[in-house]
């Protein structure tokens, strides 16, 4: 390999590492790829409430550590109104005040998690009102590696209704912004899961916990209801955006000038 050939290559990857590192969500109106395209795809065991498993919120709860193990299209939630917001990166603890958390455990360490929500105020097509457009995205996400503290991940703080086109709403992020949204939900169960989306965030962790978004709890909704978790070693899907591929060129294109320079 030539000295060119590996600036080249360093170059590129590089190029390609911080497109992705800070990419958009990349919104997709069809459906999750299926899970069983993704044979390293771990489905996440919901903990039952308890001192060592999920914490019910604020409003009563109806944690069923049975239906959030599974997918099968049915929902585990808790009430989470007295969700206050935290900056990414912050954490809290078991026994500490205002702690609610659906929790899974991945059994291992993963990057990757995909969100299966559970819709009850969404039935496909176009988003027209404020209220169904934070209903789909009434979940904030947390990691944690000792099952005692979790930190925040990722939090929804607010939404352009029509940032996507008519009926598409867009969101802003607190912490990671999912990689994928699939507006369409999961092949296995359509839009009882829209809004589906896949994380991939800079470390591992073996249990996920998920509660209320903080644009769920300004509009007095704030029930988080899920299907299932899935958790993987990497990217479940990845696709390169447009502008990594641009980016790409330009490395192409680097490499052309660099090796007219080094004649």
């Amino acid at each position: 390999m030539t000295h060119t050939t590996r600036q080249y290559i360093a170059f590129s990857a590089l190029l390609v590492s911080f497109a992705s590192a800070n990419a958009a969500p990349v919104y997709l109106d069809g459906p999750a790829t299926p899970l069983a395209a993704c044979p390293t795809c771990v489905v996440g065991s919901h903990l039952a409430e308890g001192v060592n498993g999920s914490v019910a919120g604020i409003g009563g709860s109806g944690i069923n550590a049975a239906a959030g193990s599974v997918l099968d299209g049915q929902r585990t939630y808790i009430y989470d109104r007295g969700y206050p917001g935290f900056p990414a990166g912050s954490s809290i603890a078991r026994g500490s005040n205002g702690f609610a958390m659906l929790v899974w455990d991945m059994g291992v360490a993963m990057n990757t998690m995909r969100l299966y929500t559970h819709q009850d105020h969404y039935n496909g097509g176009p988003i027209t009102d404020a209220f169904t457009a934070q209903d789909v995205m009434e979940y904030s996400v947390w990691g944690s590696n000792d099952n005692v503290n979790f930190f925040m991940l990722s939090d929804v703080t607010a939404f352009d209704l029509t940032g996507g086109g008519v009926g598409k709403p867009t969101y802003t992020f607190e912490g990671a912004e999912p990689t994928f949204v699939y507006r369409g939900g999961s092949a296995e169960f359509g839009v009882t899961n829209a809004y589906t989306r896949d994380y991939t965030f800079a470390d591992n962790y073996r249990y996920y916990g998920v509660r209320s978004s903080l644009i769920s709890v300004r509009a007095s909704d704030a029930d988080p209801e899920i299907d299932a978790i899935v958790g993987n070693p990497g990217p479940i899907r990845d696709v390169p955006e447009p502008g990594v591929l641009a980016l790409f060129g330009f490395g192409v294109a680097a490499l052309g000038f660099i090796r007219r320079r080094t004649r």
